[in-house]
């Protein structure tokens, strides 16, 4: 209770943190939205986090309320959307998001000040069809949203409706969906090589399960069991020296062992003993007869020594034929070159240049995009290897890539300004699947609603906000802060 001496009127003041007839603060509410939307806590959660920072714990439905009223005081249109298509870019991403029975529908800016931004979305609880594709961008456009390029993906759903309403706007196929179709088709001939290359036969002989006996047989002893000793010494022999001659090009324990012919344990122990010399192996595999030769791998290959190699090289760097030239190190670049030499390289190479093709129809060795005229060119010169069309693989994205599907790819070569993949909405797509992960049970259609409007309303908040000034630190043993705006006196 206050009292005015001037005037002796007696009042009671009412502090901003403070709500009318109400059990907790603002502050209170402030921090628990902040949790849910900001944090991306869930909402059972606050309650536990209030306790532990502010010793308060409100109720989990009290926290789904204040949540629900601070959306319900937002409108997308008003608050967001026209902010938005008043410095829109001209560039429209479209692409739809399934989770379980619920799909999304979502439209983003790639070229925004700050990067992606949200234009607008719409949440279908069953299957995207044309309709609904139809119903919003009629929404979007009865906004004010006028692109002059729409990128999406290879879907049925587009063409026609964007023919329909916004028929003077580009429409962009997004590249990356086509170059990951011809990558997953040269790495199903690269899975065909390695499944042809011959398999190394096994060591013939007994088997090497059990424990050797701790003391020899007589030397004159001829029964089984003396003879399966001394042919299992032998083979110890031998792979002892087999494993240490291939440690040096086969790091992989488990891939050792499965070129000795022995399990991972057995390798082991073998790779930390000493090898034993030439003379005592030559000697002990005369004795049992295990030098008899071995069947010859068939043509081209040279002996089984480089049919394992080249079997362990294509599985451990089998990615390598799927990379960029530009993104290959020397080393790489050099055990490519090896492969692609191998006897099963003819095909490997088809493969390589069938993918190298394809990244350079769209730039050029700087990076920079091709002109127009030179990507058809370029184009046609891929669509038409007549050595790649022998592989079906290949053969079906030759096919399925025609004519128009390379006007709609290469749209983006005629303006420097526009892009050329779908990325900024499947970026939005993702994070509205990392938005759900925390909510792991099934939520209203209304509340996902409600997240995706507060998280694009906070995005703007974030950049209309002045930029962070830098808090008062102790100056002792730090350089003075110079601003990089400031000339330098002279």
């Amino acid at each position: 209770m206050h009292r005015c001496r001037p005037c002796g009127r007696e009042f009671r003041a009412q502090p901003p943190f403070l709500r009318p007839d109400a059990i907790y603060t603002r502050r209170v509410v402030q921090k628990a939205v902040e949790a849910v939307y900001c944090d991306g806590l869930a909402a059972r959660n606050v309650p536990d986090r209030l306790a532990r920072d502010f010793c308060v714990r409100p109720s989990e439905k009290m926290v789904r309320l204040w949540c629900k009223a601070f959306a319900d005081r937002l409108d997308f249109a008003t608050d967001y959307q026209s902010w938005v298509i008043a410095s829109f870019s001209g560039v429209l991403c479209v692409d739809e998001v399934y989770q379980g029975e619920l799909a999304l529908l979502l439209a983003v800016d790639p070229a925004g000040p700050d990067g992606d931004r949200l234009v607008g979305y719409t949440l279908v609880p069953k299957d995207v069809d044309a309709t609904a594709v139809k119903v919003f961008l009629e929404r979007l456009k009865a906004a004010g949203v006028e692109p002059a390029e729409v990128i999406t993906d290879d879907s049925t759903l587009y063409p026609a409706v964007l023919a329909e309403i916004w028929p003077a706007a580009a429409h962009q196929l997004c590249l990356f969906h086509a170059t990951r179709r011809v990558v997953g088709a040269v790495n199903e001939v690269v899975k065909h090589v390695r499944r042809t290359i011959p398999t190394p036969p096994p060591i013939k002989g007994p088997s090497l399960h059990g424990r050797l006996r701790q003391t020899a047989p007589t030397p004159d002893q001829h029964d089984a069991v003396a003879e399966r000793y001394r042919w299992r010494e032998a083979r110890r022999a031998v792979g002892i020296a087999q494993a240490h001659a291939l440690r040096p090009q086969i790091q992989s324990t488990r891939a050792l062992a499965r070129a000795v012919g022995v399990n991972q344990d057995t390798v082991r122990k073998w790779v930390r003993l000493t090898p034993p010399d030439p003379a005592t192996i030559a000697a002990l595999v005369a004795a049992v007869g295990l030098t008899s030769p071995l069947e010859p791998p068939p043509a081209p290959w040279r002996d089984w020594d480089q049919v394992r190699r080249v079997r362990e090289d294509l599985r451990q760097h089998r990615t390598l034929f799927l990379h960029r030239p530009e993104h290959l190190t020397d080393e790489e670049q050099q055990l490519l070159a090896e492969l692609l030499a191998s006897p099963v390289g003819d095909t490997l190479r088809v493969a390589r240049r069938f993918l190298e093709a394809w990244f350079a129809i769209w730039q050029d060795e700087a990076g920079h995009r091709r002109l127009p005229a030179e990507a058809e060119q370029r184009y046609h010169a891929w669509h038409e290897d007549a050595a790649a069309a022998e592989f079906a693989p290949l053969r079906r994205q030759q096919q399925h890539l025609d004519a128009d599907h390379f006007a709609h790819l290469s749209v983006f070569l005629h303006d420097s300004s526009w892009e050329a993949t779908n990325n900024a909405a499947e970026r939005g797509g993702r994070a509205f699947r990392h938005m759900q992960h925390p909510h792991f049970r099934l939520r209203k259609l209304e509340m996902i609603d409600a997240d995706l409007k507060v998280h694009a309303y906070l995005r703007k908040e974030r950049a209309c906000s002045p930029p962070l000034t830098r808090l008062h630190q102790c100056q002792r043993g730090r350089q003075p802060h110079r601003s990089t705006s400031t000339p330098a006196a002279a």
